[in-house]
């Protein structure tokens, strides 16, 4: 119910679009298109921005990547420097010293050794601020500032490295700050005892680290933040910026799978991009100002959709006027129509058509001239419309209704039926029949079944003619109400099987009608013994390169009208197979 309402709402609308004036139907379809290149346009920008923002992305991203790779050779240089005095011999033999030392005053020197050792570590890189021996007495011999160590939880990064087996081991302080720490168990090396001897904390400056990567990189603090966070835990900076988002980013919690993303902070545009430094298992996050390209970008569409929609309009405006101007010759055409059909007068055109070459002249010249040649048979045949009067009415006097010839041959087989004569009846009957359906229908494809009724009147007919002479079979599929096939294709085909193979000789003859469907088309087969085909029988027929005696006539036709019906790859097929001669039919399922 719904789906015809809305088919009929359907209708009116096209029929309305329909009834349109022309001027109408133009100016809607310009103004569409207009509407639809503004809607590619509009999406057209908005893929450009996408792409500037992938752009920005990759860029930012190879820049990003330069620091994290500056961050890590920073930070491995550190590692360096701890395996360094891991294995160094003066610090192994010391700790060993100091480990088995009895007296205070041999503990004393075996610490000043140390630390004069470490001292000598400490100018190896710019980043160190202090170098820490702490011992499992939790005692320590500090090189630097020693409010640095005291900054870290010592207990939990002892923790961590005895779970790291003399691996380094980065932590951050308890509070957010400006250092981190690089621990490592140093072990006995000699005899590999592996002893734990000390615990060595190299303290760093990772604000100084991070700064001049993102120098070097061409990074200012002016317009972006660069977050870096290490175990869910701020490193850098030293003062909190947007550590939840960061957080949440870091975690995925927070647009997931994302590599970059614009985030409005506080009323403004940010452009955000995670990543992270995989040796040490730490993420960055890295903010930058998008407000000022955000407006730029923004400025820039509106000003180019205002340039547009201005541009359109000015275009629209002028399409208006031409149209008009070029429709106006349309409507005065349309004028002259309908005045020539009310009053059969010619009018004068107030504009010199003649003189114009185009479309709209040549409808004109081509109307005027018409009207004329109109106006001139119109007088010519007045005379002859009368003649041909009287003429009508005889011929209609001299026609024979065809009904009279049916109603003569049901009077025959009635007559028949009254005395007995059955064969008379059958034969009375069927044509009867044969003339009705040839005669009366005017139709060019008609049911199958209707065909086939056509020839069982004919084989009736014949039945009786050629009696026990001749045998008749027909195969068909179950149903065959959906196929239609052009009016009189198969009885010809019978008949001119029955002509060669009975009317010639005294042989018995079989005529097999077979109907089969394929996956594309209906096979009509009709095959009769008794006679055979010539090779290329219908293409001697069409060059006229052996006479016909009737029925090839027949064969050609109804090949021809095959082909115009449905086209070249349609016609019919002779030859002779299992000593029959076969004429196959082919007939579409979809016309």
């Amino acid at each position: 119910m719904y789906k015809e309402k809305l088919l009929k709402k359907l209708w009116k609308f096209k029929n309305k679009v329909a009834n349109l004036p022309l001027y109408n139907k133009f100016l809607y379809i310009i103004i569409t298109s207009i509407v639809f290149i503004l809607i590619v346009f509009f999406f057209s920008t908005n893929l450009l921005t996408q792409e500037y923002d992938k752009m920005l992305y990759e860029t930012n991203a190879a820049l990003l990547k330069n620091v994290s790779t500056s961050i890590e050779s920073s930070l491995k240089e550190i590692e360096t420097i701890s395996y360094s005095i891991l294995t160094d011999n003066y610090v192994q033999d010391n700790l060993i010293d100091l480990n088995n030392a009895q007296n205070n005053n041999r503990i004393a020197i075996t610490r000043r050794n140390l630390y004069q050792t470490l001292n000598t570590y400490t100018f190896y890189n710019k980043y160190v601020k202090s170098m820490v021996l702490y011992f499992p007495d939790k005692q320590y011999i500090n090189l630097g500032n020693n409010e640095y160590i005291k900054s870290f939880n010592i207990d939990e990064i002892e923790a961590l490295a005895d779970e790291a087996s003399g691996k380094v081991v980065w932590s951050a302080q308890k509070e957010s700050g400006k250092f981190v720490a690089c621990t490592r168990r140093i072990r006995q090396i000699k005899y590999l005892t592996l002893t734990d001897l000390a615990s060595l904390y190299i303290i760093i400056d990772i604000d100084a680290v991070i700064e001049d990567a993102l120098r070097s990189a061409g990074y200012t603090s002016d317009n972006s933040n660069f977050v870096l966070i290490a175990n869910e835990k701020r490193i850098y900076p030293e003062l909190s910026y947007q550590d939840d988002i960061a957080l949440d980013l870091v975690k995925e919690k927070l647009y997931p799978s994302n590599s970059y993303n614009i985030i409005s902070i506080d009323g403004k545009e940010q452009f955000i991009i995670k990543g992270n430094i995989s040796p040490f298992n730490w993420n960055y996050v890295y903010f930058r100002d998008y407000e000022s390209v955000f407006n730029q970008v923004l400025k820039t569409k509106y000003i180019t959709l205002g340039t547009t929609l201005l541009f359109s309009m000015c275009i629209l405006f002028l399409v208006r006027i031409f149209l008009k101007n070029i429709l106006w010759h349309i409507d005065f055409l349309i004028q002259k129509i309908q005045t020539f059909g009310e009053t059969g007068d010619i009018s004068q055109d107030i504009y010199r058509y003649k003189d114009r070459t185009d479309e709209i002249g040549q409808l004109h010249h081509s109307f005027d001239m018409m009207t004329k040649n109109v106006k001139m048979l119109r007088d010519e045949n007045h005379e002859k419309q009368i003649l041909l009067k009287d003429t009508r009415i005889k011929m209609l006097q001299q026609q024979i209704n065809p009904h009279f010839l049916y109603n003569t041959l049901d009077t025959v087989n009635w007559l028949a039926q009254k005395y007995g004569a059955n064969d008379i009846s059958t034969i009375t009957h069927s044509l009867a029949s044969l003339f009705r359906y040839s005669v009366s229908s005017q139709e060019d494809l008609i049911p199958l079944c209707k065909e086939l009724s056509i020839l069982d009147n004919y084989i009736n007919i014949q039945k009786i003619r050629f009696k026990d002479r001749m045998n008749f079979y027909l195969e068909t599929p179950m149903d065959i109400s959906d196929i239609y096939v052009p009016k009189l294709c198969i009885q010809p085909l019978v008949e001119n099987a029955l002509k060669y193979s009975l009317e010639y000789n005294d042989e018995y003859c079989n005529i097999h009608v077979t109907v089969k469907e394929e996956e594309n088309d209906y096979i009509i087969k009709v095959s009769n013994t008794g006679s055979q085909f010539e090779d290329n029988l219908l293409d001697k027929l069409r060059n006229n390169e052996i006479i016909s005696q009737g029925s090839g006539i027949g064969l050609n036709n109804i090949s021809k009208r095959l082909e115009l019906l449905y086209g070249s790859n349609y016609g019919l097929k002779l030859y002779n197979i299992d000593e029959m001669a076969t004429v196959l039919l082919q007939i579409p399922k979809k016309l």
